[in-house]
């Protein structure tokens, strides 16, 4: 069955893959190949550094040197990983540049289907959970951009263990309180236990879809449907907002508490239409939703911890006007644990 768009189809049928020789982009590489053999995609990898600025003409004959020394390392690199992937029977390009590495990427997404990025890598800044240039790429990418974490294991043999979220030192998030008010159907695929995650807060297995009001989905709807079938998933359409009306955690005060279904009907609304959506573009897949009291970036960001994959869109409820990720966006691609797709969403 062939889900591709119109619009998808005027882009050629290309993986981007950003490489700089860390770990992060070996991982970056591995999941690339596999997304274009199932899709029968080929496959452009991408290394480029950054010129170092010289105030010095001396310098000059040096630092031309360095360049075509930096360059011929990068293309050693590329060609190593495209032998690879030939092996496996993919099409593959490989390109070296000199340039910001952010930037060049955005500029190459716009001739790709999808672009997938390590989340962290060898441009990355001290301190920041998120790396410069995937930052840089999920925000201003043409085409949906994939996000590809650190792996993680259980630290224990006697039992299953989800990974924690990747916080910053002294943050609370993960105290967060999170709770389940309304779902369309009970989950019907067999999912692992993990004895640190509760019930309602495991999708093992699942392909989760953060849906959010104000945004166009139909386009983030799409892909996570592609996805969805290419990784052979159930898919869960997730919502969530704090129901205190005052905006602070703890009980509902009782002058509000009659005003909370006309707090979460939008966004019930929202899920059951996206559900419709997906039901008519893929019958053949299953999805359902879910709503939940609480923060979007906290609930996407537990999710993260058992889901497959997760699908947000670039403008996330409570970013600002003129920003082109929004905050819950930023948010989920930091503390996630599993890979995070992002997806283009213009607002309405």
């Amino acid at each position: 069955m062939n889900h591709t768009s119109a619009v998808n189809g005027e882009r050629p049928s290309i993986v981007l893959v950003g490489m700089d020789g860390s770990t992060g982009s070996e991982r970056a590489f591995r999941v690339g190949l596999k997304i274009a053999r199932r899709r029968g995609f080929a496959l452009r990898l991408v290394g480029t550094f950054l010129r170092p600025v010289m105030t010095d003409s001396s310098y000059v004959p040096l630092m031309n040197q360095y360049l075509d020394t930096v360059v011929n390392e990068i293309q050693e690199m590329l060609r190593g990983y495209a032998s690879q992937a030939e092996e496996a029977g993919v099409r593959t390009t490989t390109r070296a540049l000199v340039g910001d590495p952010g930037g060049t990427l955005v500029d190459e997404s716009k001739s790709a289907r999808v672009a997938v990025v390590g989340k962290r890598g060898r441009n990355r800044f001290a301190g920041r959970f998120l790396g410069s240039v995937s930052a840089h790429l999920a925000a201003h990418a043409h085409c949906p951009t994939l996000v590809v974490p650190e792996e993680w294991e259980s630290d224990t043999s006697s039992e299953l263990q989800a990974p924690a979220q990747q916080l910053a030192h002294g943050d609370d998030a993960a105290d967060e309180p999170l709770s389940l008010i309304e779902e369309s159907k009970p989950r019907a695929h067999k999912r692992r236990v993990f004895a640190n995650v509760s019930d309602q807060l495991n999708f093992d297995s699942e392909v989760v879809v953060g849906v959010d009001l104000g945004t166009k989905a139909d386009e983030m709807l799409r892909v996570a449907g592609e996805a969805a079938h290419m990784v052979n998933r159930p898919l869960a359409l997730v919502s969530a907002s704090p129901l205190n009306a005052d905006g602070h955690w703890g009980p509902n005060p009782v002058e509000h508490n009659i005003e909370i279904p006309n707090l979460r009907r939008p966004y019930i609304e929202q899920l059951q239409e996206s559900a419709h959506y997906m039901s008519e573009q893929f019958p053949d897949l299953t999805a359902r939703w879910q709503f939940f009291d609480g923060t979007p970036a906290g609930v996407l960001s537990e999710a993260s911890r058992t889901a497959e994959l997760i699908i947000i869109g670039t403008r996330g409820h409570g970013g600002f006007p003129g920003l082109l990720l929004g905050s819950v966006s930023q948010a989920v691609l930091n503390r996630a644990v599993c890979p995070v797709l992002v997806v283009p969403t213009p607002k309405h």
